[in-house]
């Protein structure tokens, strides 16, 4: 029991392993590599996205078949295989696979985490704290990688690969981590219904539990936001801010996260799940149409440090709503990954027209747009939910 009861603190540990350090620089980075301009960006993250898209149901469903312990160890190897790439790209084909492989990585472990997580509580008897543990876990994955990634723009000043030289070595410690956590006991009946069942059967149960219209509204909310976010070191870097400050400023937005997550328990209480997902609609329209409305530096990095709070912040609320409609389930993770491959195909999408509508415009153009479309796409899904389901 104690072996299982440290799949908590691991759990925490492999979440601090997976914060990409140089996140604050990437975009910034990507401009120091011959003939990429913004447009190439939004093609980058197309592109990555389209992979996350394509991986994200069969790694769920992988995870559910194969354990969420084993998913959990192919998800470091593909992070480790995205730095190498990212430390010695040269060109536009090494980003694009640093970006292919860091959303694999990523394809793997969303599901399958908080899957694990359940189980592991599950088998406890702590089911009913999953909204706090996963809050304090996800808090203390925000938190740890802080000092790290406010430090990488120092490490800029003397060479651009060095954050993701230092980024290598968390992801090897990860990787061991990983590695070194206990598969939650299942029950026998239980294993041999997943090994019968088949992918359409998966899904019908999703449509049972009517899961699937809760995840297309939290998709589209998360994938645009993503999609948007991957242009914040550009436009900071057309806005003449420092590099240097990179990593402060995404240090501070982490902190945020880390705070936010640490009280999910807290805000999940505080909120009916219609109140939360209306939250969300408004906080993340007027933040993205203000970013297209005011170019003054000093209030568009508060603004991108907010964004990036509460995106980050929010997550492990937004999750428990959707375990809360699943939890008797037994294929979490395959049903939770089509939350998730929602998320990559909206970024996908968003992140090329924002990269066009930057590239033909301008960044204020990008976002004001950017934020219309996003209120234009949330809202009819917010007002679809509060007509069908209320507070369900």
């Amino acid at each position: 029991m104690e072996r299982l009861r440290s799949n908590i603190w691991k759990y925490a540990l492999l979440l601090a392993s997976n914060k990409r350090i140089f996140a604050a620089i990437l975009g910034a980075y990507y401009l120091t590599i011959p003939g990429v301009t913004p447009q190439f960006i939004g093609i980058i993250l197309s592109v990555g996205t389209i992979a996350g898209f394509v991986f994200e149901i069969p790694s769920g469903y992988i995870a559910d078949k194969i354990g969420h312990k084993q998913a959990l160890i192919l998800s470091h190897f593909s992070f480790l295989a995205s730095t190498l790439f990212f430390l010695f790209a040269h060109n536009l084909f090494f980003l694009i696979l640093g970006g292919v492989f860091l959303s694999i990585a990523g394809a793997f472990h969303s599901g399958t985490g908080n899957a694990f997580v359940h189980e592991t509580l599950r088998a406890l008897g702590r089911e009913h704290d999953y909204a706090r543990v996963i809050g304090k876990t996800g808090a203390i994955g925000y938190a740890v990688p802080i000092a790290l990634t406010a430090a990488t723009p120092f490490l800029v000043s003397v060479s651009f690969r060095l954050p993701f030289l230092a980024a290598l070595v968390v992801d090897f410690v990860g990787l061991v981590i990983a590695a070194s956590l206990v598969s939650p006991p299942v029950r026998q009946e239980e294993v041999e219904e997943i090994r019968l069942t088949n992918f359409r059967q998966v899904m019908r149960e999703g449509y049972r539990f009517h899961f699937f219209a809760f995840a297309l509204f939290s998709g589209v909310v998360s994938g645009m936001i993503l999609g948007i976010g991957g242009f914040r070191a550009p436009y900071q870097t057309f806005l003449a801010i420092p590099v240097i400050w990179y990593g402060v400023f995404h240090g501070i937005g982490r902190a945020g996260a880390s705070l936010l997550s640490a009280y999910s328990g807290k805000i999940k209480a505080a909120f009916s799940r219609l109140s939360f997902y209306r939250f969300q609609l408004v906080l993340y329209t007027i933040l993205i149409v203000s970013l297209g409305l005011i170019k003054t530096p000093w209030v568009v990095v508060p603004l991108f440090i907010i964004l990036n709070a509460f995106q980050w912040g929010l997550n492990r609320v937004d999750s428990s709503y959707l375990l809360d409609v699943i939890k008797t389930s037994k294929f979490k993770a395959t049903l939770l990954s089509t939350r998730s491959q929602i998320d990559k195909g909206v970024a996908t999408v968003s992140a090329f027209v924002a990269g066009f509508l930057i590239e033909r415009l301008s960044y204020q153009y990008g976002f004001l747009f950017m934020g219309l479309l996003f209120f234009a796409a949330v809202c009819p899904l917010y007002l679809y939910l509060k007509s069908r389901y209320g507070d369900r």
